[in-house]
């Protein structure tokens, strides 16, 4: 008989928990196997998140189902059931058509198991699907379900109508109401778009207030989008769409809980627009005129992204710099390189501005790396925002490197950069990026330039760069 203390489920609980945080799942075995008053919380424990289907099929079913035996040998009552029993404990699945379950097993499963979930108790799924499995859809969508990450790779083999026959199912039946993380990934042309966004739209429609997380290939209807404007937990977005005509919503109720946005189109831009619009609306009557108002999106978001090549100009930035409370703000820039040209438009001036109004930041990249040196930005920059930004951990900016070292020894006697903090930041240091063009070191700089920037970044542990110089800089940096 096993020791009465094992017997208390909570004791129990915490001896598999401590096995899982050490990483220790042969020891999930030998009590799963030597105790059965933990045999249940073992098995669970060491079922509960599976990179593929391929051990639970190996384990429950026979040999010659795995091994594609001719004919596929038929499993057994007792082994469907051994199947269903593990395949109930899986919490989080990751499946890849990659790694290679033939679509023949998935026939299988879905007439073995005769209109079943796979997984009843599935939580999590992370799907990276191909034509021929994406018809067993059915098998997946556990009604538990509260993360979807979905995406697919086009069959070029495939005519795109009979692809959207497949996936548009999958889209139509997925019970997104309790939905707290969706995301469905689909490369596809602006045509097979237009007809998936009733669709997608429809799904979006039926998303409830658990909805935090949202991402989509394809853009929404108008009514989809006023829907997810007022979702009460919506914490982040990846907008396709821009923002809708007219709104009558006032600004507390726009996106009440937005912190992340990532801007993916040319129209999603104007979410920039609509926010700062809103957020000058008139106080409603009735508000106390002392008590200060909510403005929205614009005193909520955290997080700004874009990998679109906007132009980096002191218009665009007037529009960023109304979010007054970013941590982080990573942008691209429109840099052609036939002719090379910098379309990096600040100042130092500018950037001082921009330090000024958005003092929280914690990584801030502005803009891709560039093949020119004709920005008019210098290492003045560098200081506005070491001193104005001091929690600031990741930086990548357009600066000329033009007499980088005497510009480093010029600005290091400013008596701003007296007393800065060396943070501990998540990842040990501060990060430079180099946006800017390559720079020509000679062996005597080295140890002055790293000098003068560990003077404006006391935290430096790495600079990252393409050109050769950078990477010399990043290895001694690292030898200090």
């Amino acid at each position: 008989m096993p020791h009465p203390i094992i017997e208390i489920s909570e004791l129990a609980q915490v001896i598999v928990d401590h096995c899982l945080i050490l990483g220790h799942k042969q020891s999930l075995v030998s009590l799963a196997c030597a105790c059965r008053a933990l045999e249940v919380q073992a098995l669970s424990a060491l079922w509960s998140e599976q990179s593929s289907l391929t051990v639970l099929i190996k384990s429950t079913l026979p040999p010659g189902v795995w091994s594609l035996s001719t004919p596929l040998p038929q499993p057994t009552k007792a082994e469907w059931d051994r199947f269903r029993r593990y395949a109930s404990w899986i919490r989080r699945l990751y499946l890849n058509w990659n790694l290679g379950i033939p679509e023949a097993v998935f026939r299988l499963m879905s007439l073995g198991l005769s209109g079943e979930v796979l997984c009843p108790g599935l939580r999590q799924l992370f799907w990276s699907a191909d034509f021929y499995t994406l018809q067993y859809h059915r098998l997946l969508l556990s009604p538990k379900l509260t993360l979807l990450l979905f995406s697919y790779s086009s069959s070029f083999a495939e005519p795109l109508e009979r692809e959207l026959s497949i996936v548009r199912p999958l889209i139509m039946e997925l019970d997104t109401f309790p939905l707290q993380d969706l995301y469905i990934q689909w490369q596809t042309p602006e045509e097979v778009s237009r007809q998936m966004v009733p669709v997608v739209s429809s799904a979006v429609l039926q998303c409830g207030p658990a909805l935090k997380r949202l991402l989509l290939a394809w853009p929404l209807s108008d009514a989809a989008v006023q829907h997810i404007m007022q979702l009460p937990n919506l914490d982040t977005w990846y907008a396709m769409n821009g923002p809708p005509p007219t709104s009558d919503l006032p600004p507390s109720d726009i996106f009440p809980q937005l912190h992340q946005l990532t801007l993916e189109t040319y129209a999603s831009l104007g979410w920039l627009i609509f926010f700062t619009t809103a957020a000058r609306r008139r106080i409603p009557s009735g508000q106390n005129p002392h008590t200060p108002p909510d403005r929205g999106p614009v005193d909520r978001l955290r997080g700004l992204r874009t990998s679109l090549p906007v132009p980096i100009d002191a218009v665009f930035m007037s529009l960023v710099m109304q979010f007054r409370q970013l941590t982080t703000l990573k942008l691209g820039t429109a840099c052609p390189n036939a002719p090379p040209t910098c379309a990096f438009g600040l100042t130092d001036e500018n950037v001082a501005d921009i330090a000024a109004a958005l003092p929280h930041l914690q990584e801030a990249i502005l803009g891709t790396v560039c093949s020119v040196n004709s920005c008019r930005t210098t290492v003045a920059s560098l200081v506005s925002l070491s001193t104005r930004c001091k929690g600031l951990e990741h930086l990548g900016i357009h600066f000329n490197t033009t007499n980088l070292r005497s510009s480093l020894e010029s600005v290091s006697g400013d008596p701003r950069l007296d007393g800065l903090p060396s943070l501990r930041t998540r990842d040990g240091g501060f990060c430079l990026w180099m946006s800017n063009a390559p720079y020509k070191i000679v062996k005597d700089d080295i140890v002055p330039v790293l000098k003068g920037f560990r003077r404006i970044f006391p935290s430096l542990t790495q600079i990252n760069g393409d050109s050769t110089p950078w990477k010399e800089l990043d290895q001694r940096l690292r030898e200090v």
